[in-house]
């Protein structure tokens, strides 16, 4: 049944954009509870960090300081925000909410808003530009906004998990195709790619190339130049426009200091298993996180496919069923290509690595920009296709076929053999990027052609038009319980959060003030992905107050100049990695003189003014402690304990 009126119309968008939200709420209650003293417990150093970033965000209106670089942590060498996830976009705005409630809501809100704003914008469109019903565009945009995908990025990932520009801007792209508005239409899209890249910029990178390759599988090769002397003036508008104003931090991103050139083998090596997409995940109700952990290495925030192998079957079934269709066609072939990339260049089956065979992500990862992609992202693309196969499979197959039989004085529906017809009418495309119904008009009206004749038997002298035959309603109902059957072991289950560990007293409640000297500069030892994972929280609880030496952050290797690939944190200095042995012994080693003298070089590199050794983090911490008082003597005396800290002044050593 078709929905008319403005008030019923508007009555079901309400319905669905505070199901999304509700939704949203739901998967996000055990951070809900206590933003500001609970965390997301599977990716805790993400969500830390990104809380720093927040906070760091409000030094522009409080201080002053420049949204690009920090020297607040891997002092003195700095950390170039713009090559990290800063997330200003969301993070500016936010800044009253930061200041007033803190990160930790802030938080809480942009994850939020990451999922339902992801689902809302994607039942705008798919409701508004591209399919005929509210029930298609309803669960595309709930799979699209609740997918498995996104609720594992959604663990410390919420600018990556928050999508809701995506739709938008392949609306706004494939609005250029019709003639006229030239500067409109390329300042709407150069305002939305300004807005993505300030939330993320891979996922705008992903939208080109999804783009990229769906229109060169739609859109007959025929009639590519004609689309493109329609299209180029426009991009021509959004480059020029984008361009200005993105100009210089791209410039500081990748010319500024600590930029970095690509990432890391390890990170470029993460990539979806073949079984990673037919395996439920952890974050849905079928899944078995212990078969999540196995097939994806226990990489909680990258769980990018796990359909669960009833929506694999049910998407070829469809791609089969819908064949004769050029868009389900481009869509299939869209996201055929994007399960192979997502593979990487090392093909994993069932948590099994087969090294002698490379896919084509081994060549193409050499290019720019593509070497700085984590591949097993890719299978976000997958996501965004099978959403909106989703939804056009409930369009064509199931709402289709349960309207009631037409006869030929009534609008002929658009199936799949029509959506080859030269008429703009019938042409998905225009459908996907239209204007929307207005004053409660449904999108099958707008899409709909005149009425045609129908077909007659030879030699018929009945002159009264023969209806015209619909499918039965039996495959609707298949398709139905198909869908139900597939879909609801995706449910997602809540985020798991936990109680956050108390801060050292000695950075709780301004105490650092009374216990450092003025300015001070901080080594936290013994250093390491740890304690460089854990000193972001300590620098966003002292408000940057303290300087702090390392950090949880992506930038070049400083140990290594002609390393310029991106890494986590600051390079290992000489001292960092005695120390990273000792963690693990059992009595406090003697100490060379060599040792000594690389502990004074390193401090006064890093312009320490004090180490501190967070007691509650290390389990041996006196074979740590007595091997830092060898280490500085005789120059400094043994470390003293203070708020729940071992604390060295080391000025006389390092001259700080």
């Amino acid at each position: 049944m078709t929905i008319r009126g403005k008030f019923p119309a508007r009555t079901a968008d309400t319905l669905a954009i505070l199901s999304f939200v509700i939704g949203a709420v739901y998967v996000l209650n055990e951070l809900w509870a206590d933003p500001n003293g609970r965390y997301l417990a599977l990716n805790f150093q993400d969500s830390f960090t990104f809380e720093w970033f927040l906070t760091h965000a409000t030094e522009l209106f409080t201080k002053g300081e420049t949204p690009f670089f920090s020297y607040d942590v891997n002092y003195p060498m700095g950390v170039n925000l713009m090559a990290n996830t800063s997330i200003l976009t969301l993070a500016l705005p936010l800044t009253p909410v930061t200041l007033w409630l803190g990160a930790g809501v802030t938080f809480a809100i942009i994850s939020t808003l990451a999922v339902a704003g992801t689902a809302v914008a994607w039942y705008w469109v798919l409701s508004r530009d591209f399919g005929r019903s509210r029930p298609a565009a309803y669960v595309g945009a709930a799979f699209l906004g609740f997918a498995p995908a996104i609720m594992s990025q959604l663990a410390g990932h919420p600018n990556i998990a928050g999508q809701g520009l995506i739709p938008l801007i392949v609306a706004a792209v494939f609005r250029m195709r019709h003639p006229g508005r030239t500067w409109r239409q390329g300042l709407v899209l150069a305002g939305l790619v300004l807005a993505q890249a300030g939330i993320n910029e891979e996922m705008l990178f992903f939208t080109a190339m999804a783009l990229f390759v769906f229109i060169l599988a739609y859109v007959p090769w025929r009639d590519l130049p004609g689309y493109a002397k329609v299209m180029l003036p426009k991009c021509g508008v959004t480059l020029l426009v984008a361009g200005a104003v993105l100009a210089y931090p791209l410039y500081f991103q990748f010319t500024g200091p600590q930029a970095y050139h690509g990432l890391d083998s390890g990170v470029r090596s993460i990539n979806l298993d073949v079984l990673g997409y037919t395996t439920f995940g952890r974050y849905s109700i079928g899944g078995d996180v212990a078969e999540a952990v196995r097939v994806n290495r226990g990489n909680a925030s990258e769980e990018n496919g796990f359909f669960g192998w009833p929506l694999c079957l049910v998407l070829v079934a469809a791609a089969i069923a819908m064949w004769r269709s050029r868009l389900s066609r481009a869509l299939f072939v869209t996201a055929f290509f994007f399960v192979i990339m997502s593979f990487g260049d090392t093909l994993r089956i069932d948590a099994v690595e087969h090294t002698d065979w490379h896919g084509p992500w081994h060549w193409l990862a050499l290019l720019p920009l593509f070497d700085s992609v984590v591949p097993t992202r890719l299978g976000l693309v997958v996501t965004a296709v099978a959403g909106v196969t989703i939804a056009l499979i409930i369009d064509r197959l199931i709402v289709d076929r349960l309207r009631p039989p037409l006869d030929a004085t009534a609008a002929v529906p658009v199936e799949a053999e029509i959506l080859e017809a030269d008429d703009p009418r019938l042409d998905p495309v225009p459908a996907l990027v239209g204007s929307g119904p207005s004053d409660g008009e449904s999108a099958t009206a707008r899409l709909d052609p005149p009425p045609a004749p129908p077909r007659r038997s030879a030699g018929s002298a009945d002159d009264e038009p023969l209806p015209i035959e619909r499918p039965g309603l039996v495959p609707a109902i298949a398709w139905v319980v198909a869908l139900a059957l597939a879909l609801l072991p995706l449910v997602p289950t809540p985020q798991p959060a936990a109680e956050r560990p108390p801060l050292p007293a000695i950075f709780a409640n301004g105490n650092w003030r009374t216990e450092l000297p003025p300015n001070p500069v901080v080594t936290v030892l013994p250093g390491g992905w740890v304690d460089n994972i854990k000193l972001m929280r300590l620098s966003t609880e002292t408000n940057y107050e303290v300087k702090f030496n390392g950090g949880y952050f992506l930038g070049p290797n400083d140990t290594v100049p002609e390393d310029k690939n991106a890494h986590f944190g600051p390079g290992e200095r000489p001292t960092v990695a005695l120390m990273d042995r000792v963690r693990g012994q059992l009595a406090s080693p003697d100490v060379t003189e060599q040792q000594k003298a690389d502990m004074r070089a390193d401090l006064q590199f890093w312009q320490a003014t004090n180490i501190v050794i967070v007691i509650a983090y290390h389990n041996n911490v006196d074979v740590i402690r007595r091997t830092i008082d060898k280490l500085v003597a005789p120059e400094v005396g043994p470390g003293r304990l203070v708020g729940g800290v071992w604390l060295w002044d080391v000025r006389p050593i390092s001259g700080a």
